[in-house]
């Protein structure tokens, strides 16, 4: 390798000095006055083009001049000629700088305005750009074509000299001046925008207050922390009847102790503050698209670790895509931002600080710089999916567009083509629908016929060439909203109250009946969980109820009963008639595939129509006179092994151990 940059050194003298060997005297290198502006310009627009077409924000000097030459021998002698890569960078180049490292990055020394005749002596562009670009036609001609960058280009000529798709490139490593600012970029959560009342004018004064009012009536300097009067006539009592409503009415659903609402009275804290604080629990992100677990939500996952899903502390989470291809996630008071402009099909864009410049998200795409890194949104299960998780998983709404970004959300009017129907298509139709993996729903209003193409997002009535924009949405929810959901858990009329005890005496004998004396056992463990009650509730109806056994699934109990069983839960060697969740009548057999081989769970499922299965099935297969079944069996004359793939007919009942 020496060898060879040895040999590489001479050849580059040797180019130097050809010129003056061929003319038998000796001709000096170029100084750096006699390198012309034209000839500097051009070798750093070329070095320009090379450092934004790689990735990265700054490339090692000698790699960027190396593959610079390789394009453009004549150029090495040039920058020789002024002494080398680095002094050619720190003396010529006007919007490329050195790093302490011997790097090559941009130095763009300009701000982008977007303000229309703004005389701020900064860089303008379109005002559509970057989130436009497509659409706008002066951005796709030339978003710098601007008469307010005469001054601009005085002093900074390059910037004449680059290419369109160049200047683009560049644009996208400045820094932006919003002007006016995008108000949904500095808006604050809804809870923090409503005004915490403060301390009743009125009822500190020696009229008092006449009325009923939506101000605290309290001491003034009881409020600030300043009175111990044991003889002050004036209320130390925030549960008074006045107080307490005024208590529910601002604080979202969130119990709130008297020293939390001074706090946020005096300013020191809000509610959603507090909200945030009830909601702070493990916080793990998977490999892969997951949902978000809502079982750390509520509190601990008795998962932990072992979790298949994501462990955050918010029903929502956005991040964006790195230089290097991974995921970063935003800090929470963006996150809130960005989830509350996404559920407004309104807002197709929003901008949004990413580390030390701002950026923008176009929604449609899930991108941002103009398509150049994704965004994701993750959040918890669909609320019509196939597990039931009731309050926090995440509904949505879908909204169809009347004309250019005007929506209105499913069902309402619609006036389209020659009709005029009243479009009553409920939104969690749609939904259900699209969950199924269908390309499209059709359906009828009056005399006319819709077509949703979910592939396209477009809606279609037939006999008519216009197409609508269809979207799906999220339904927006405040933190102390989603905080007060989880509030409370430890009552057992609580959505989310699980728990695990032993069994009793009558549990016993029922559990001992439906082993039917194969085995005698040593310990039984009840589980039990509103959720998954209310899941199997759901499922019951029309479909016989049995009895049936599953190898135990993990070491916890209590993750059992949270998370009741999910498919990919049954070992693989037991799974013969599919992928699914194989249960059987036979405990024998399911000790068999049983890590412990020493218990065994005992499952409440509700069995419907059902066939025999394969093992290559995926899914439920269709019946022989084309009906959809709810499971599959191993013998139809005489089952003994059930395959669900519908987990919501599965309750997790008794954990036996023998």
């Amino acid at each position: 390798v020496n060898f060879t940059c040895a040999l590489v050194l001479l050849f580059r003298i040797f180019l130097i000095m050809a010129p003056s060997l061929e003319g038998g005297g000796t001709m000096p290198p170029p100084s750096l006055e006699a390198v012309t502006s034209d000839m500097t310009s051009s070798i750093e627009i070329e070095l320009v083009r090379l450092l934004l077409e790689t990735p990265g924000k700054s490339r090692h000097a000698v790699q960027l001049f190396n593959q610079l030459y390789l394009d453009h021998k004549s150029m090495f002698r040039v920058v020789a000629g002024v002494g080398g890569p680095l002094p050619f960078v720190e003396n010529c180049c006007t919007v490329l700088e050195k790093t302490s490292d011997n790097h090559v990055k941009m130095a763009v020394p300009f701000v982008v305005c977007r303000e229309s005749n703004c005389k701020c002596k900064m860089f303008h562009v379109c005002k559509h750009w970057p989130s436009l670009v497509s659409t706008c036609k002066n951005c796709h001609s030339d978003p710098v074509k601007n008469p307010d960058n005469a001054a601009v280009y005085r002093n900074y000529p390059l910037l004449q000299r680059l290419s369109v798709p160049l200047i683009k490139r560049l644009l996208k490593t400045s820094k932006f001046v919003i002007r006016p600012p995008t108000p949904i970029l500095f808006e604050k959560c809804e809870s923090d925008m409503l005004s915490f009342p403060k301390v009743c004018e009125y009822y500190n004064s020696e009229t008092g207050c006449l009325g009923s009012c939506l101000f605290f009536h309290l001491c003034r300097r009881f409020a600030q922390g300043i009175c111990n009067s044991e003889t002050c006539l004036l209320s130390h009592d925030f549960k008074s009847p006045h107080n307490q409503h005024i208590v529910k009415i601002c604080s979202g659903g969130i119990p709130m102790e008297a020293g939390d609402i001074i706090r946020v009275m005096n300013s020191q804290t809000s509610v959603t503050g507090l909200a945030l604080n009830m909601l702070q629990h493990q916080t793990r992100i998977q490999p892969g698209d997951a949902e978000i677990c809502v079982w750390n939500l509520v509190g601990d996952c008795g998962k932990g670790d072992t979790c298949p899903f994501h462990h955050l502390n918010l029903p929502f989470w956005w991040q964006y895509e790195t230089d290097e291809g991974e995921w970063e996630s935003w800090d929470t008071d963006s996150i809130l931002i960005l989830e509350k402009a996404y559920s407004n099909p309104i807002i197709r864009t929003v901008e949004i600080k990413v580390k030390d410049m701002i950026v923008i998200i176009d929604f449609p795409t899930m991108t941002i710089l103009d398509g150049e890194y994704r965004v994701r949104r993750m959040s918890t299960a669909p609320a019509h999916a196939s597990r039931h998780l009731g309050s926090l998983a995440t509904s949505f709404h879908w909204h169809w567009e009347e004309v250019d970004n005007v929506w209105h959300e499913f069902p309402s009017c619609v006036t389209q083509g020659k009709h005029f129907p009243q479009l009553e298509l409920p939104s969690h139709v749609i939904e259900l629908a699209f969950l199924s993996g269908a390309p499209k729903l059709q359906f009828n209003i009056s005399d006319s016929t819709f077509t949703l193409l979910f592939g396209g997002m477009q809606m279609k009535e037939e006999g008519c060439s216009n197409m609508r924009k269809i979207c799906r949405r999220p339904i927006h929810r405040t933190v102390p909203h989603l905080a007060g959901l989880v509030s409370g858990k430890e009552d057992p009329s609580h959505e989310y109250y699980s728990s695990v005890e032993d069994a009793s005496p009558e549990d016993w004998e029922f559990v001992v009946k439906q082993l039917n004396g194969s085995r005698k056992p040593t310990s039984i463990t009840k589980m039990s969980s509103n959720i998954i009650d209310k899941q199997l509730g759901k499922c019951s109806k029309g479909r016989k109820m049995k009895w049936l056994f599953h190898p135990v699934v993990g070491k916890d109990a209590i993750a059992l009963a949270q998370h009741g069983l999910l498919l990919g839960d049954t070992p693989r060697e037991m799974q013969q008639y599919g992928s699914g969740v194989h249960l059987s009548t036979n405990v024998e057999h399911t000790l068999h595939f049983s890590e412990s081989a020493t218990s065994v769970l005992l499952v409440e499922a509700a069995v419907g129509d059902f066939v025999r299965g394969k093992a290559t099935d995926t899914a439920p297969p269709v019946s022989h006179d084309g009906k959809q079944v709810h499971c599959c069996v191993n013998n139809v004359s005489n089952p003994e092994i059930y395959v669900f793939y519908d987990v919501q007919c599965l309750r997790p009942k008794y954990w036996i151990t023998f």
